[in-house]
């Protein structure tokens, strides 16, 4: 057939990109259709591998290889359990690798977490992080100057500010109130990184903030210091400033995470793959225990899209590729694969909101064998062509894990090259 791609993948996160990524080639024709952008577009930019094991632990992870280490042993279903802890060393090596080539440096290893800042001044582990983000390091206490803009109301650096020096870290804010940004009507995270672009605007911010820097010692952004050059702008702002600037991320739309997604995309189309957004998968065609092909949406009729090999990464509830009913029914929306979850919805939450092993429903998913191929109770495919990656999994808690970017990242590598 001669449009018959070698490999599929369905969803456009992380994990889908990153399958995609791995799978194109010069002699391999590799297509990605999603229904949207993924999580990368409101997450944090960084990669966090673990940051919490067991889950009800007060202190987060500081070696994450070696915590993941402990819980491979302990949950030998665990998405990390099948790669095995050779794969995740390489699939971060080979991401950083990307991202360095792409003029984007990712900074750390996989056997110690950063300590960077949220939004409201928390300490949040992450593997790695971007070299525009790891001078704000809570692993220091040296003083920081966070710095806010008035018309942008997605952070609220005095927050942060005050968070932060309850905790030891002693902190400042300023908010901006610039003349540039008042004849916006409207200032997001992505408006005000291509603002960052220019070199007269970051200027202009620089001569507001030199006579209120005082005592400190870094100075903090919301993460907009630029789209495409973030690097550069990065630098460009320490050396105006003269100390050490660090990124910390705001509400959605994420800059951050939208560079990665532009590193991602930019690669699998270099090799020839093509990423297509607003094309909904929708159901799919089965034949002899093998996915003859996946049908997307369209005005007049479903259209079928035919490959070799599938890659399943639309995401588990949170994501939209798993579908829980209020009358307690859980589906997987494209292959109607089986679920693993409880049996009864009232079992989906336990009472405190904030319990700490995380709610049973956000452990819904797909159950997979080594080769990621999704099984029902043994270790035989359902169907063979088919290989599922990311938070359509099964056997973990990506959000209580502190896990959601590293089991996509990492399952999306093995994935993809299973695929091929």
């Amino acid at each position: 057939m001669a449009n018959l791609k070698d490999v599929l993948v369905i969803g456009a996160g992380l994990a889908g990109l990153t399958a995609a990524w791995q799978a194109a080639g010069p002699d391999k024709k590799v297509q990605v259709l999603a229904k949207g952008w993924g999580a990368t577009h409101w997450h944090s930019g960084c990669i966090d591998l673990l940051g919490y094991w067991p889950l009800d632990a007060d202190a987060a992870v500081t070696n994450p290889l070696q915590a993941i280490a402990q819980l491979i042993q302990e949950k030998p279903q665990h998405p990390y359990a099948l790669t095995g802890l050779d794969n995740i060393v390489a699939a971060l090596s080979a991401f950083q690798d990307l991202c360095a080539e792409a003029g984007y440096p990712l900074e750390g290893t996989p056997e110690k977490n950063w300590l960077l800042p949220t939004a409201v001044g928390t300490f949040r582990p992450t593997c790695l992080a971007p070299q525009t983000m790891t001078a704000g390091d809570l692993s220091s206490d040296a003083a920081m100057l966070l710095v806010g803009f008035k018309q942008f109301v997605d952070f609220y650096p005095h927050v942060a500010a005050d968070n932060l020096t309850q905790q030891g870290i002693p902190a400042e804010y300023v908010m901006l109130d610039l003349p540039a940004l008042a004849r916006q009507h409207r200032l997001t995270s992505v408006v005000l990184a291509n603002m960052m672009e220019q070199a007269a605007f970051r200027q202009e911010v620089a001569q507001a903030l030199k006579p209120k820097l005082g005592t400190a010692a870094r100075v903090g952004f919301p993460a907009v210091l630029g789209l495409r050059e973030a690097t550069a702008v990065w630098q460009a702002m320490s050396d105006l400033l003269e100390r050490p600037v660090f990124e910390i991320p705001t509400l959605p739309p994420s800059v951050a995470g939208i560079r990665l997604h532009h590193i991602l995309r930019d690669a699998i189309q270099a090799e020839g793959g093509w990423v297509f957004d607003g094309m909904e998968a929708v159901g799919a065609e089965k034949d002899g225990g093998r996915v003859t092909a996946v049908f997307t949406e369209t005005a007049a009729r479903n259209r079928a899209h035919r490959a070799e090999n599938y890659v399943l990464s639309t995401g588990g509830i949170l994501g939209g590729g798993i579908y829980a009913s209020y009358q307690g029914g859980v589906k997987e929306v494209v292959f109607d694969l089986p679920v693993n979850a409880p049996d009864n919805h009232l079992d989906w939450f336990h009472t405190d909101f904030m319990d700490k092993r995380g709610h049973p429903i956000y452990q819904t998913g797909i159950s997979v064998n080594e080769q990621f191929q999704p099984v029902n109770g043994s270790e035989q495919p359902l169907l063979s062509n088919l290989f599922a990656a990311g938070t359509t999994l099964a056997h973990c808690e990506p959000i209580q894990e502190r896990s959601f970017e590293g089991i996509a990242l990492v399952t999306g590598y093995v994935a993809g090259r299973l695929a091929v």
